[in-house]
């Protein structure tokens, strides 16, 4: 994968006088995974909830590299470890911008991300 680069720029405001109210989200959602960092390019996370995770996979970003793996159900208390391998898996896993983000989906349907620093 190539390197990409994301620009942002600030827009002026287009208040019409009118403020708008802030719809509220969901509720928080509590995280239900303890992360062990066990060392350079392999992470252990365990599953702290009381339901099954449905789904649960990781992505990694970093120097330009993105990783995927295939998804797989966790119970309560079950540890999943990632390991980064491949070429220029221990550039991507040292990367200053490295991010392993974890996805999965509650019993109910509801899709869940959480990110976690790889430094």
């Amino acid at each position: 994968m190539a390197p990409f680069r994301l620009s942002t720029r600030t827009l002026p405001s287009r208040s019409s006088g009118a403020v708008r109210p802030v719809r509220a989200g969901p509720a928080p959602v509590p995280v239900p995974w303890r992360v062990v960092r066990r060392g350079l390019g392999v992470i252990e996370i365990e599953h702290r909830g009381t339901e099954t995770a449905l789904s649960v996979r990781f992505a990694l970003s970093g120097a330009g590299m993105l990783g995927l793996s295939l998804p797989r159900t966790v119970e309560p208390g079950e540890r999943v470890r990632v390991v980064v391998r491949g070429s220029g898996a221990d550039a991507a896993a040292a990367a200053h911008d490295a991010m392993l983000v974890l996805r999965w989906f509650q019993p109910d349907g509801t899709e869940l991300l959480w990110p976690i620093a790889v430094e």
